[in-house]
């Protein structure tokens, strides 16, 4: 007999083969948000194409079925394959069960789905103790009513961030001044220490690190609550930091910062930023002071307003979970991330508020990740597993930075334009977020447009429409159910630019109108028309949808 020879001693294992279709199921523990479930696409593929989402082990069926829905396996369960649609309800219940092992790591690949039935082919474990330490989320609403203020640290010197602090509140009578060394600055009394002063509920301090904690234990006796830290060289420059942690526990303090530009809220501009802020209902949580100092100056530029501004630095007590679960406002929240320590924290928190988070995470690549870990001392982590978490349990997650200056919030858009070329490139930005015309609408606007018109959304009402044409679609269009109508002005030989400006200023709307003026030199005018009387519109197809 020719090939292997076979004795007494040889013995054979007979296994089922097992058909149907491949899964991979999975636990991991993330540093940053402790046990996560992994699901997607499994067999020998899995690591080639990576169609796997991420799911919190704190996650209801719905929030699961959030992250399923972001695969391209879950179409199996949404529109079929080869002619056989299979139940999600047999997935949702197995990660439901996962969700309750304690182990730290676990690869079940291939799982064999057939029919409603799973099958694990293959399992590798570790079956290890997991040691939790997320903090206790805090609720702080004292940060967002700050009534009496002493700012640690003013200063003469213009080059200073103390002389911006106080000139920022020169003419508020609730915020107070402190330097030994000076008696009087913008006409306000400068207390000598901390001692001097009275009751307060809120401090901000920019003096040399060395003096941070002695100031805040002098705090302490002052029945302070709100501890805002401006001063750099800690964590984001290798120093210890903990002590703040410390304190915060302590004396049950609010520590925001250290390494921040400050905060505005209720009024109180207590930043060295612009002083050029308005009131409105924009809320900014930060990492990045320098990324809030360029929204502010944009936002100052175009007439928009916030009703919160809060630069977290290093977020040694205080972070974006404990920020969102103590807002009590109805304005989105707009934050700007770049490495959190709390993650189970701050999905709890998306998940419990009215409110909509709108994230624009940095750190997608290694070279970024490292920079965002040398500017607050913060691991951005792994960028794919904390948009997966922060979309399913309910965040927006922004591709534009500039999208955190805006609190809007459209599902229905519908787009009238003079350029079919930029109603083309909107309608793909905008998405499924794009109003479906009904018969009976298309007929209205048929009664006022030329017969070629587009017949559907976008609205392209052609190339030498004026004024007349693009008032009367947007009259016929405000009678529509869309959140929104995006009005795309291009400059053709014939168009008026300025006098179809006056549209957005003289006329009257209950649908948002959101004028979009593509262009340069012809454009300058209507531009500054509209800039003069503070009417928001946008001059890039890209930043007109940026927070969406």
């Amino acid at each position: 007999m020719n090939g292997i020879e076979l004795d007494e001693k040889d013995k054979f294992l007979v296994s089922r083969m097992y058909s149907g279709i491949e899964l991979f199921f999975g636990i991991v523990n993330d540093p940053v948000f402790e046990r996560v479930i992994v699901f997607g696409a499994g067999g020998i593929f899995t690591e080639l194409f990576k169609d796997v989402c991420f799911i919190d082990s704190e996650a209801d069926d719905r929030e699961i079925m959030n992250a399923i829905a972001q695969t391209k396996i879950s179409s199996l369960f949404t529109k079929g394959f080869r002619g056989k649609k299979y139940n999600i309800d047999v997935i949702v219940d197995f990660i439901k069960k996962l969700q309750q092992l304690d182990v730290t790591e676990m690869d079940l690949n291939p799982v064999i789905l057939h029919g409603d039935t799973l099958t694990v082919v293959d399992a590798r474990l570790l079956e290890k103790p997991v040691i939790v330490t997320t903090k206790t989320i805090k609720y702080l609403p004292e940060i967002f009513a700050p009534a009496t203020i002493a700012i640690i640290g003013v200063s003469g010197h213009p080059e200073k961030v103390g002389y911006a602090l106080a000139k920022n509140n020169a003419v508020h009578p609730g915020v107070l001044f402190v330097n030994p060394g000076m008696d009087e600055l913008f006409g306000k009394k400068v207390y000598k220490s901390v001692e001097d002063l009275p009751l307060i509920d809120t401090a901000v301090i920019a003096i040399p690190a060395t003096a941070i904690k002695e100031t805040i234990e002098k705090l302490v006796t002052k029945k302070v609550k709100t501890v805002i830290i401006i001063t750099a060289g800690f964590k984001e420059a290798g120093m210890d930091e903990s002590f703040l942690t410390e304190l915060a526990n302590t004396f049950n303090l609010n520590i925001i910062g250290p390494n921040c530009l400050g905060i505005f809220t209720n009024g109180l501009n207590l930043t060295f930023g612009t002083g050029d802020i308005k009131n409105g209902n924009v809320n900014l949580f930060s990492q990045s002071g320098a990324i809030v100092a360029e929204l502010m100056d944009k936002a100052a530029e175009k007439n928009i307003g916030f009703e919160n501004i809060i630069s977290v630095g290093n977020m040694a007590d205080v972070d974006f979970g404990d920020l969102i679960n103590s807002y009590q406002g109805v304005n989105p929240l707009n934050l700007y991330v770049e490495g959190i320590a709390n993650g189970k924290n701050l999905l709890r928190a998306i998940r419990k508020t009215k409110s909509l988070v709108k994230i624009f995470k940095a750190g997608k690549s290694e070279v970024a990740r490292k920079a965002a870990f040398s500017h607050t001392g913060n691991m951005a982590g792994n960028y794919e597993i904390f948009v997966g978490l922060a979309r399913s349990a309910g965040a927006k997650i922004l591709e534009d930075v500039n999208g955190l200056l805006y609190a809007h919030h459209f599902e229905k858009i519908l787009i009238i334009t003079n350029a079919g070329g930029a109603g083309t490139v909107m309608s793909d930005l905008v998405n499924d977020k794009l109003y479906q015309l009904t018969r009976e609408e298309i007929n209205k606007f048929s009664g006022v447009l030329p017969s070629h018109w587009s017949k559907n959304n976008p609205v392209d009402i052609i190339g030498d429409a004026g004024y007349e044409r693009y008032l009367k679609a947007l009259q016929i269009a405000d009678e529509f159910n869309a959140d929104a109508i995006y009005v795309i002005v291009t400059p053709q030989f014939m168009t008026d630019t300025e006098k179809i400006s006056t549209i957005f200023i003289d006329e009257k709307f209950k649908t948002k109108v959101i004028p979009v003026l593509l262009g340069g030199e012809m454009m300058e005018t209507a531009k500054a028309l509209l800039q003069k009387n503070k009417i928001e519109f946008f001059e890039e197809l890209n930043e007109a949808v940026s927070f969406l």
